[in-house]
């Protein structure tokens, strides 16, 4: 018996030891560390140059690959093995009601849509029909995103995607480019374009030999082929730069960055030649970029009556710090984000107001999931704490977007006007395309206290401070060529 006992007791042991080594491996990190790379590179640019602005834009028009792409890059990169395999389980087709595509709650559906907008199956059968014969489930919210909407499952096929993926999909259909906004078009890629369209006649005007051109990471193919192309046409040191405006792990030295590098070094192999490659440092580095946020700050504050009391509310997007205590944003923030609070209490103290505080809050992240001991400000908390100290205004200024995107203009807005009295999740967006060239703006009234988003610096007063704070990254670096003077 104790032998029976001790080989049980072994066997356990090399299971344990067995599994531990393979979720390891599966989880190994592929390639150098790029983060490493950045802090160590030689920023001296040779020969021919070009510079490669590659980075994420939601789309104006809907686009389910882009968000199949951006689904399984947030498995990929976010989820580790073997939970990810559960995250990208195909286990039916992801079913929406169109009359009412959020709820947390279960409840009988009218309608039922897949992500294609189709209330028919392949053989014509209504998905709704499916319903009343008990085959399609109903999904509850996952606890992990805070709001989550609930959604339905036809479980009598496969759906050739993850289903949460196709419940994403499907989401983002619905609301997103459906009932959410007036025009159901996403402003994001036409504002990104105008910061970038400053940066480019920038750089054209100061640096006209140096090629140029640009990629979104949730298009992979057109990214590669960019990359091969300007390769192709001689260029012997490849300068990366991203329209992020702090770098992360996440979207930069492990997405963008790390892959722009391995599309180098592919092509490198093929043609036997050597490129120099450079990561160029992020926008918000740069005090142009501040100067956009504090004007958009100012110039509300100039509306405002003297005497009165100030809570000034600086949000970023936001991460779960207690699980990626490592992340990069962590080191590269402080020279964006807290020179912007110091520099904004500066500009708070010369107005004549009563009173005035300024804090830092995050959008995402700092529910009670990610965050239960509330370590970091949630936006919502920032706001509610404004109005129960009394002050007469909270303003907000989201300092990691200028562009209006889905998530500012859904998910962000969703969590941060949680218990709103004046806000549902249904309300519709009034942003048509003529107005994408001014700031969005959103404002409430809790027990006195005027509560106000302010926007995102778009439009010929805002805009132009940002695409100079682009283009002050890449000369930082293409300065350095042929000493050549930096513009800042």
């Amino acid at each position: 018996m104790k032998k029976f006992f001790l080989i049980a007791v072994l066997l356990v042991v090399a299971v344990v030891i067995g599994g531990y080594g393979t979720m390891q491996y599966k989880n190994r990190k592929h390639g150098p560390d790029v983060y490493a790379l950045y802090k160590a590179q030689d920023t001296v640019p040779v020969g021919k140059t070009g510079v490669f602005l590659i980075g994420l834009s939601t789309t104006e028009d809907f686009d389910p690959t882009w968000w199949y792409n951006i689904f399984a890059h947030i498995a990929q990169v976010r989820i580790p093995w073997p939970f990810r395999i559960a995250a990208l389980a195909d286990r039916g087709v992801a079913l929406m009601d169109p009359n009412r595509d959020y709820a947390t709650e279960e409840f009988t559906p009218t309608s039922l849509v897949d992500r294609f907008g189709r209330e028919r199956d392949m053989d014509a059968t209504p998905y709704i029909a499916r319903y009343a014969q008990g085959e399609v489930q109903w999904v509850p919210p996952r606890e992990s995103i805070h709001l989550d909407t609930g959604y339905f499952v036809y479980t009598g096929r496969q759906d050739g995607v993850p289903t949460t993926a196709g419940k994403t999909i499907g989401y983002a259909r619905l609301w997103y480019w459906g009932r959410g906004i007036e025009g159901r078009k996403i402003p994001a890629a036409r504002q990104q374009q105008v910061v970038n369209d400053y940066a480019i006649a920038q750089l054209n005007e100061k640096y006209p030999d140096v090629l140029f051109t640009q990629a979104d990471t949730m298009a992979p193919y057109l990214w590669r082929k960019k990359i091969f192309d300007m390769l192709d046409a001689g260029v012997e040191t490849f300068v990366l730069a991203s329209p992020m405006v702090i770098y992360s792990g996440y979207e930069d030295f492990n997405n963008g960055f790390q892959h722009s590098i391995e599309y180098v070094h592919e092509w490198e192999q093929l043609n036997d030649k050597q490129v120099k490659v450079i990561m160029t440092p992020p926008m918000g580095h740069f005090k142009a970029m501040r100067d956009g946020y504090l004007l958009m700050m100012k110039d509300k504050l100039d509306r405002l009556p003297r005497g009165v009391s100030v809570k000034m509310v600086w949000s970023v997007h936001g991460m779960p710090w207690r699980v990626f205590q490592n992340e990069p944003w962590l080191e590269q923030a402080p020279a964006y984000r807290d020179v912007l609070v110091e520099e904004s209490k500066a500009v708070l103290d010369g107005y004549d107001f009563s009173r005035f505080e300024v804090v830092v809050s995050q959008d995402h992240f700092a529910d009670h999931y990610w965050d239960p001991e509330q370590l970091s400000l949630a936006t919502n908390r920032a706001y509610t704490e404004g109005v129960a100290d009394g002050y007469d205004y909270v303003l907000n200024l989201p300092i990691e977007f200028y562009n209006e995107n889905t998530d500012t203009l859904f998910y962000h807005a969703m969590v941060n006007y949680e218990n709103f009295p004046d806000y549902t999740v249904y309300d519709q967006i009034s942003y048509p395309p003529t107005m994408w060239d001014r700031p969005y703006t959103k404002h409430f009234e809790i027990d006195g206290t005027q509560i106000d988003y302010l926007g995102v610096p778009v439009g010929d007063r805002y805009a132009p401070y940002i695409g100079q704070a682009m283009f002050d990254s890449w000369d930082s670096v293409l300065a350095q060529h042929a000493g050549q003077a930096a513009t800042n």
